[in-house]
This record gives C-alpha cells, sequence and structure tokens, in this order.
C-alpha cells in the first residue's frame, strides 16, 4: 500500500511538471512579438498570435490598431518583465502568464501576455495594453 501511495505521488508529480510550460520560451516570444511590433512590422504580429486572436481581429485590424496604439505612446524606448508565472488559462489549460512596464516617448504602458502551446508552438492567446 505505501509503495503503491509513492508512485501515485511520483506520477503526480511528473504530469504537474510536464505540463507546466517554459517561462524562457513564453517570454522569448514575447518580446520577439514587441521587436515586431516596435519595428512597424504589424503584419508579421500574426505568427505571434493563437488561432482564436488571428480570427478575431484581421491583419489590417491589428495594424490599424497598433498604428494608433503608436501615435498615442510615442516611440518604444525600453521594456522590462515585471512578473511571469505558470498559470492555467479559462480553459484549465496550461500557460504562462507574463506582465510588462514599457517606457514610450510619450506615455508608459503596462502589457499582459497570456501563452498558450498549441500544435503550432507557443503562441500569445491573450495581450492587453493599459496606460502605465
Amino acid at each position: 500500500m505505501k509503495k503503491l501511495a509513492f508512485i501515485l505521488a511520483i506520477f503526480i508529480t511528473g504530469c504537474t511538471s510536464v505540463m507546466k510550460l517554459d517561462q524562457q520560451k513564453a517570454k522569448d516570444l514575447v518580446e520577439a512579438l514587441e521587436q515586431k511590433i516596435n519595428s512597424g512590422d504589424y503584419a508579421a504580429t500574426t505568427q505571434y498570435y493563437d488561432e482564436v486572436m488571428n480570427r478575431n481581429q484581421t491583419p489590417e485590424q491589428r495594424a490599424e490598431n497598433f498604428r494608433k496604439l503608436h501615435a498615442a505612446v510615442g516611440d518604444f524606448v525600453s521594456m522590462e518583465c515585471t512578473s511571469i508565472k505558470n498559470g492555467t488559462d479559462e480553459n484549465d489549460m496550461p500557460c504562462v502568464n507574463l506582465v510588462y512596464k514599457i517606457k514610450h516617448t510619450k506615455i508608459n504602458t503596462i502589457e499582459s501576455f497570456t501563452v498558450v502551446r498549441n500544435e503550432s508552438g507557443y503562441k500569445v492567446s491573450v495581450h492587453d495594453i493599459i496606460q502605465g
């Protein structure tokens, strides 16, 4: 009985670690996305977002939104990751939640991201931007 409990505990621990996403991969994805946004290459941002985000907003709509954002906040200056945590999304799937303070020439922003893993790799499923 003790042996069974021990094996079960190891199995559960192993499954939990398998379900966690790699925080560094999630961070690399978000920072690559931010580079595309800050360079004005808005069409290339589609590859970083998951299917649902791409379905809800056309590349043209996204580009227009990023142009408006850039006009409001100014040029990119720097970014700092202030929080990175493993969690689960609204579908109870593993995700990484990241928060960045981003300095611009006019207004600073706080941007939060949820990164998930699907069949095509790590993708941003949520990207929220607030004034900060």
